[in-house]
């Protein structure tokens, strides 16, 4: 049996271990603590450093969404003016009609919410049509336009013909194509090239407006109008994706 000092070293080795395991568990427990607080105020040192640029990201995607709420009025006001060259309007189709429709346009272009928002992929699109108007509506004779009793996809494969048969038109019959595909994923990168090219061949068929005949002259008109408007719905749609 242990005598009473022998107990004691006992007791109080057993005690020195106990307070050098708590003193190893505290240790830990206060590194561990400091270590989750370090790592707490590096993320939030590192947010505070990342949050200018996550703020200029979501101002300028409120920004980019204000823009195309002002271009879904802007090419709203301009589609309603492009009533006269649809297919199914009763609309009279002659010189001075034409100087009247291209003078609306203009209207739109200098409004407040007009060409300020037109995008470099429907620009030339715009103006491949007003220089269509322009010209044909200077020629030195009077002319009129009568619509075809029964119009459809035969606008498309009349102006096709007519590209091919004019000067310089390779482009622009190679951008009819693409638009009345329907395509618009690569929309963003390629549709300035292929506005460039559609108004050079709108151009070249104007300079040749007197030879045409009028069903040539309505499917041109019909047709010109009709790929800006798609240009514009293209246009939108391509940035909502």
């Amino acid at each position: 049996m242990l005598d009473f000092n022998a107990a004691l070293q006992v007791l109080t080795l057993i005690l020195l271990g106990i307070g050098s395991y708590s003193l190893i568990l505290l240790k830990a427990g206060t590194e561990a603590a400091i270590k989750t607080s370090a790592e707490e105020a590096a993320k939030a040192t590192i947010q505070q450093l990342k949050w200018p640029g996550e703020f200029a990201r979501e101002l300028q995607k409120t920004r980019g969404i204000e823009r195309q709420e002002l271009r879904f009025r802007s090419y709203g006001a301009l589609w309603k003016e492009l009533r006269p060259l649809a297919i199914y309007d009763a609309a009279l189709i002659d010189k001075e009609a034409m100087r009247i429709l291209s003078t609306k346009l203009s209207d739109w272009y200098f409004s407040e919410c007009g060409g300020l928002l037109l995008t470099p992929q429907a620009r030339d699109f715009y103006f491949a049509l007003q220089d269509l108007l322009r010209v044909i509506s200077k020629t030195s004779e009077e002319w009129i336009v009568d619509r075809p009793e029964e119009s459809g996809a035969s606008e498309k494969d009349t102006l096709e013909a007519i590209l091919l048969k004019v000067k310089n038109a390779e482009g622009a019959l190679s951008t009819l194509r693409y638009i009345s595909s329907g395509t618009i994923d690569d929309w963003q990168s390629v549709a300035p090239k292929y506005a460039e090219h559609w108004k050079r061949g709108v151009n070249a068929i104007a300079s040749d407006w007197n030879k045409l005949d009028n069903r040539e002259r309505f499917a041109t008109l019909q047709q010109v109008g009709s790929i800006l408007r798609t240009s514009l719905v293209n246009d939108l749609e391509s940035r909502m994706r």
